[in-house]
């Protein structure tokens, strides 16, 4: 009797663990373009499905579903787009550490966000999401990236890095 309730836990337990790694895999195509996402809410989607980007480039997949029709007229089908993001302008946003964001800068129908990545290896990039909202068929009023533009790292007050205590005092005072 124990030992088919020991056998019973461990199919329950793995049956449990294959259904939450289902649905961690699957979580990044949830999102959908749609009327009700802000500017930001699109970038974030889009960010945090690469930072999470499977083997089977589910991330890369979920990104490309929010790339403008322009967008994808210029980098091409699927195919194309993920080799686009492997390469070496882009392979930092695929699971990287962490990302910060610049404020949004939305004008008429066009948004513009800085993103700041440090990948795996700690190194930092900076990319600029511009971002349009959509007019006419299936994504009308929908924001859709429309490119996605490796910058040098802004100079902005935000995302200077806090210096610590010691670099102040030992800085020269003019």
């Amino acid at each position: 009797m124990e030992q088919l309730l020991i056998s019973h836990l461990a199919g329950l337990s793995l049956a449990i663990l294959a259904t939450l790694s289902t649905a961690a895999s699957s979580q990044p195509l949830d999102h959908m373009p749609s009327p009700e996402l802000d500017p930001s809410a699109v970038v974030r989607i889009q960010v945090e499905a690469l930072r999470n980007n499977s083997q089977l480039n589910e991330g890369i997949v979920q990104t490309y579903g929010f790339a403008s029709p322009g967008n994808k007229g210029f980098t091409g089908p699927l195919n194309r787009f993920i080799a686009m993001l492997n390469s070496a302008s882009y392979k930092q946003l695929l699971n990287h550490r962490s990302a910060r964001y610049g404020p949004v800068v939305v004008s008429d129908k066009e948004a513009r966000q800085i993103v700041i990545i440090t990948n795996t290896e700690g190194e930092v990039s900076a990319y600029q999401w511009v971002l349009e909202r959509q007019s006419g068929g299936k994504f009308n009023d929908c924001w859709m990236t429309a490119a996605v533009i490796p910058v040098k790292r802004p100079a902005q007050p935000e995302f200077l890095p806090v210096s610590t205590p010691q670099q102040r005092a030992s800085s020269p005072r003019g």
